[in-house]
């Protein structure tokens, strides 16, 4: 049964976007879903506990994915086989379930934690572990160009992870059983989908080779440090807000801060499918048609900026205010710059996942150690002169500047390639 849900399908390439979208969206707003239900049973000390637990869990992530995926989509040659992949994978999500122990066991001993926030940031870490090993059964089910299974089993576990935490949560009222139970079930479901999904795509290389996933970690660190230091200045506001401001400013700018990933989620479930392809047409020469396909994007996601800015200054407010039961009003100018800043960083996304199918993620890091770097010096600053809206216009000019920079290295690193063709 469960493999005829996953395999049956017709057309492919249109079951891919439309379960691509799905998981996507679930992927996006699990945390809005969840924070939802808390915010209305205890809006200041669990709210706060979920929403940075969350960033710090998305944190950790970037350590057991470790920047792979994209660099196994584009793997067209599989220069590494699939068996060395997971082996990679299961190396970096060791890493990572220790990393977040150790970093929650200096908070707890520094007394910056209690014992139930540590004990809920952990669990939810662990939870991310899991999406850190289903993202390698993903990344070889899009490189067989079966996308559609791989976003099929994405969805369900999703699905069942939010309901467990919401229904856990109304029915407790723990956040620790909340945690526990929802990684339950997302384990449970992450066995059974993708040990089916993958059972037909078993690679006929049984081999692999230890200095192979050597090699991998040093080719995939410029990605993996960049989708660390992405991740670390899409939450620097929230580290900067909490070193000046009360609990209560960081819960209101948490709630306006949620949809600045809209513009993403939308963006991505659009290009995500598009990799392989972009990939071979890079490979293959075609530089007419691949140069297309990235304007192509880039237009689309211009379109959404501007239709979700419009429904964020109509809408925008209004709908947080309701969903959160918190009076917003106030933040409606913050509420712009921030989407206006979503905007920029569904570019610095996208042209991430150009740079790396053009094997120039070597680049990346330059452009995100310099937002990390603006961050470090000027962040806390912001804030003190500011407020919200001064970290916000600040966050928005910073991912400006990045996107702008890996545009700037697309072009050239297509020129490099049109004169190498040229000349051969």
């Amino acid at each position: 049964m469960i493999k005829a849900f996953l395999y049956n399908t017709r057309d492919t390439q249109k079951t891919a976007y439309i379960w691509n979208t799905w998981a996507a969206m679930l992927n996006s707003f699990q945390s809005v879903l969840i924070l939802m239900i808390i915010s209305r049973i205890d809006p200041v000390t669990d709210a706060g506990v979920f929403t940075i637990a969350f960033a710090i869990g998305n944190l950790m992530l970037t350590i057991g994915q470790y920047g792979i995926r994209q660099f196994q989509v584009s793997d067209v040659q599989e220069k590494y086989s699939f068996r060395e992949y997971v082996g990679a994978r299961v190396i970096t999500s060791s890493l990572m379930v220790v990393v977040s122990f150790f970093y929650v066991g200096i908070h707890y001993w520094t007394g910056a934690y209690d014992l139930e926030k540590s004990i809920a940031v952990f669990l939810i870490c662990l939870s991310k572990t899991i999406d850190s090993v289903e993202d390698v059964f993903q990344g070889r089910l899009q490189q067989r160009d079966r996308l559609d299974i791989g976003a099929k089993a994405m969805t369900i576990r999703l699905l069942g992870y939010i309901l467990t935490f919401i229904l856990s949560y109304i029915l407790t009222k723990s956040l620790i059983m909340a945690s526990l139970l929802s990684l339950f079930a997302s384990l449970f479901l992450c066995v059974v989908l993708n040990t089916t999904a993958i059972k037909n795509f078993q690679p006929t290389v049984v081999t692999w080779k230890a200095e192979n996933i050597k090699h991998m970690f040093m080719e995939c660190f410029p990605l993996f440090l960049a989708a660390y230091l992405v991740i670390y200045i899409g939450n620097a506001p929230k580290y900067s807000i909490d070193a000046v401001l009360s609990s209560q400013e960081q819960a209101c700018f948490n709630y306006i801060f949620m949809p600045v990933f809209v513009i993403g989620l939308l963006s991505r479930f659009i290009y995500q499918p598009l990799i392989g392809k972009m990939a071979l047409l890079w490979h293959k020469g075609e530089l007419r048609s691949f140069l297309s396909m990235v304007v192509r994007q880039s237009a689309i996601m211009i379109g959404l900026t501007v239709f979700v800015l419009a429904g964020g200054f109509v809408l925008g407010i209004p709908v947080l205010s309701v969903v959160y039961g918190v009076d917003l009003a106030g933040y409606k100018t913050e509420l712009m710059v921030l989407l206006l800043g979503g905007g920029f960083l569904a570019y610095t996304s996208f042209y991430q996942m150009i740079l790396t199918v053009i094997r120039r993620q070597n680049w990346l890091i330059a452009g995100y150690l310099l937002g990390y770097g603006l961050f470090l010096l000027l962040g806390r600053w912001t804030v003190e002169q500011g407020g919200i809206l001064g970290v916000s216009v600040f966050y928005t000019i910073v991912v400006a500047v990045i996107a702008v920079y890996f545009a700037l290295v697309i072009l050239w690193g297509y020129k490099v390639r049109k004169k190498q063709i040229k000349n051969t």
